[in-house]
């Protein structure tokens, strides 16, 4: 058992006396085979109380008891508290250690002086769990933030720890990979008395944990099972949290005359239940199990299963294009057993003026097209145009695409490096040699566009600023440059969700900016369903599938067997599919997803009293 009494913590001395504690009067108890999620806006202390569990920090006050043992009683008991605890970071960069990726899986397992055999097996079940056999022999540093973040969480999965803490796992993968993550963990709660502490901003990745604890402040405000929490929308809404998408519609619905739903439903599958009869009730909970079961099925690759004639295009359109792709390949380790393909005859447009997003599971290739785009990397073959010039050419200097291309990297805040915030927007101006005035005007609109106030913030230290403060501070530094072209690569990871929507519409204001390109890349449908004109879908280095974000969701029952990641309503509306056969499922939000549910049910009701006519 975890006993956490009246705790308080300071990260220093002179925090004491000038800024309130990082957390105050903290008491918790956390059970063997627990789940517990921990949910709270950025800054709220969860990342805090994660590491004070993990005995990586002290208490200020108060104290913390691991299995009966006291960190501050002696080295032994953190190093015995440590072999019980198991921790994820939210940045995969801060646990890797080894060089390659089954290396780093078996780091733990050997620490822990387990026989070979123990070893080899822990370490291929970890592989297996994560989808990281491919990975197995590939160095650390070819890998994406993304992949690093399953490797990570294979490590510790590998270790086998009694209480398990996943510091924000999922802001990096999506899909198959989190359900089996979550599944899994729950299972090891199960069968094997494991503690499962679950830190998120994923409101409907907890709806099966045991309990939810809600912090705001650094204090604990809430402590309650999953129904009871997201019972209290405008509550949670108050400190910059909110309740599942579902949720949401159950309550819209019941003020709509479907009065025989739950309080709060948390599940698809209990919309269902709108009728008095228990059978259609029970049989909603029956299909619940079934998608459950059917969520775990994947094919390899979306090329595979996603026939030639069901993939979707845009309409042809007289736009001026500023990158132009023609069968390119790229592969790492090129010319070594340890070669592997990122890209492999990827052929695509990126208009001018638009905003297009690259949507596709871990190792689809997002990332490395991207660095591409920036001008990182040149292609193996295959041809690629920058307006309209052959930059494959051995005269081409990738520096002309440098000049007109700003990037925004998966872990925005790691841009930062100068000392204060006007200093480090002015490092793209003062590089350029941009005379002293006009660099100073391009770093106050640089910052407001960004919604930090010129004064206000010119001369603030970056280390004390808010994980949602440097995000915007990256940006604005990449604006200050005056790029024509923004490349995003998963700027949302981590954030919660009043930074998400903040961020969103940053970036959606930046679309009237000069007439800005913008490509953003992500594993997720939500981040771009109100941002994208032109969504392209990657897997396995491949295109697969092209068109406007209706068009594509319009195949979200090929997408979501194979692993990307979709938004909310389209997992609402598949999820029914089995009952509900003619819903569609290219619903962008509530409000449409709320109106074709009505629409159906009208539609049924009508059919039922034809019958009985």
């Amino acid at each position: 058992m975890i006993e956490i009494k009246n705790i308080t913590f300071h990260y220093s001395k002179q925090e004491e006396q000038e800024v309130p504690p990082a957390l105050q009067a903290i008491n918790l108890h956390i059970h063997a085979g627990e789940t517990l999620a921990i949910i709270g806006h950025n800054g709220s202390g969860k990342s805090t109380l994660s590491k004070l569990i993990a005995s990586i920090l002290q208490p200020t006050s108060g104290s913390i008891l691991i299995d009966g043992l006291h960190a501050a009683s002696s080295r032994d008991a953190i190093w015995k508290i440590r072999q019980r605890v198991g921790i994820v970071f939210q940045n995969p960069d801060d646990q890797l250690i080894a060089g390659t990726v089954i290396d780093d899986i078996a780091f733990g397992p050997e620490n822990l002086g387990l026989p070979r055999e123990e070893i080899e097996q822990r370490v291929q079940e970890a592989l297996a769990l994560l989808d990281l056999n491919a990975f197995a022999q590939v160095s650390i540093n070819e890998l994406s933030v993304s992949l690093k973040q399953r490797v990570a969480i294979a490590g510790v999965l590998a270790m086998r720890p009694r209480y398990l803490i996943l510091d924000e796992p999922t802001t990096m993968i999506s899909g198959h990979t989190v359900r089996h993550l979550l599944e899994t963990v729950q299972r090891l709660a199960r069968e094997q008395g494991i503690a499962v502490i679950h830190i998120t901003h994923f409101m409907q990745e907890i709806t099966t944990f045991d309990r939810v604890i809600v912090m705001d402040q650094g204090r604990v405000i809430m402590d309650e099972t999953p129904p009871t929490i997201f019972a209290q929308a405008d509550k949670l809404q108050a400190i910059g949290l909110d309740v599942p998408l579902v949720t949401h519609l159950g309550t819209h619905l019941r003020t709509r005359g479907w009065s025989h739903l739950p309080d709060v439903v948390l599940f698809p599958e209990q919309l269902l239940a709108h009728s008095t009869d228990n059978r259609q009730q029970e049989s909603g909970i029956l299909l619940a199990n079934r998608e459950h079961k059917d969520s775990t099925r994947h094919t390899n690759s979306l090329s595979d299963a996603l026939p030639p004639q069901a993939l979707v295009s845009i309409e042809d359109e007289k736009v001026k294009s500023v990158f132009d792709l023609k069968e390119i390949f790229f592969s790492y380790q090129r010319s070594t057993p340890l070669a592997r393909e990122a890209l492999r005859g990827l052929t695509l447009t990126i208009p001018e003026g638009r905003t297009t997003a690259i949507i596709g599971p871990t190792g689809s290739g997002k990332s490395t097209l991207l660095d591409l785009l920036a001008g990182l990397i040149k292609p193996e073959m295959g041809k690629f145009f920058f307006a309209g010039q052959d930059a494959t050419e051995a005269s081409f200097k990738l520096e002309r695409i440098r000049s007109h291309v700003g990037v925004v990297f998966q872990s925005p805040e790691a841009q930062i490096f100068e000392e204060t915030v006007g200093k480090d927007v002015s490092f793209g101006p003062r590089q350029k040699k941009v005379p002293l005035a006009e660099s100073r005007r391009l770093v106050k609109e640089s910052l407001e566009a960004m919604g930090l106030p010129y004064e206000d913030f010119r001369s603030r230290y970056t280390y004390a600023l808010s994980g949602g403060q440097k995000r915007r501070v990256a940006i604005a530094g990449v604006l200050a440059q005056q790029p024509e072209i923004i490349l995003f690569d998963e700027p949302m990871a981590g954030l919660d969700p009043r930074g998400r929507r903040e961020l969103l519409e940053l970036i959606t204001g930046l679309k009237q900016h000069n007439h800005l390109t913008i490509v953003y890349a992500s594993t997720s449908f939500k981040d771009i369903i109100e941002l994208a004109d032109v969504v392209h879908i990657l897997d396995q280095g491949h295109l697969v599938a092209s068109g406007t974000p209706r068009e594509v969701l319009s195949k979200a029952d090929t997408l979501h067997a194979l692993g990307i990641a979709l938004p909310e309503t389209a997992q609402i509306a598949l999820a029914l599919r089995d009952s509900i056969p003619t819903l569609r499922t290219d619903i962008l939000d509530l409000p449409e997803l709320e109106e074709e549910l009505l629409r159906v049910r009208s539609a049924e009701l009508e059919k039922k009293d034809e019958a009985a006519l």
